[in-house]
Formats: structure tokens, sequence, C-alpha cells
């Protein structure tokens, strides 16, 4: 089972914030960090629940990954990758 300390995909960095490396930060994020009328959006629900089931096993961290950057992207808090 993956379990919390899975790593995301890829790092994702937070305008003002952290850089999310593992499922566990995102968590934290989410749960510590975000404010409450932006945890009850449904692209933060969507994002809770997917990490969620990535924990268990029962869903692709690439998915929780992706959700994590799309919800970060609508509230414009996630900084584009440096290639």
């Amino acid at each position: 089972m993956p379990g919390w300390s899975s790593k995301l995909t890829r790092p994702v960095a937070i305008k003002g914030g952290p850089v999310l490396r593992t499922l566990n930060d995102a968590r934290a994020f989410v749960i510590d960090r975000l404010p409450e009328e932006d945890q009850d959006r449904v692209s933060w629900q969507r994002t809770a629940e997917l990490l969620l089931a990535a924990a268990e096993g029962s869903a692709e961290i690439e998915t929780a990954t992706q959700q994590l950057e799309r919800a970060l992207f609508l509230q414009a808090k996630w900084l584009l990758p440096e290639d």
C-alpha cells in the first residue's frame, strides 16, 4: 500500500508557500493552510478524495498530482515548473 509518505509524481510549488513533495505534504496543505471556504470548492473536494484514494492505493498518484495542480491553477496558486 502506498501510504501518505509516497511521493507525488513531481514536486508542486505553491505561490508564497511550500513545495509539496509527498501525499502527506499535499494533505497537510489542504487541511492546515487552505482556507475553509476554499476547501469547500468542488476542485478541492475532488483533490482530497484523490489524495486519500492514492494513499490507500485505490487511485494513481499521478491522478492525484494532476488534480492538485488543477485546483491550485484555478486559484492561481500554482507555480509552473521551470524547464
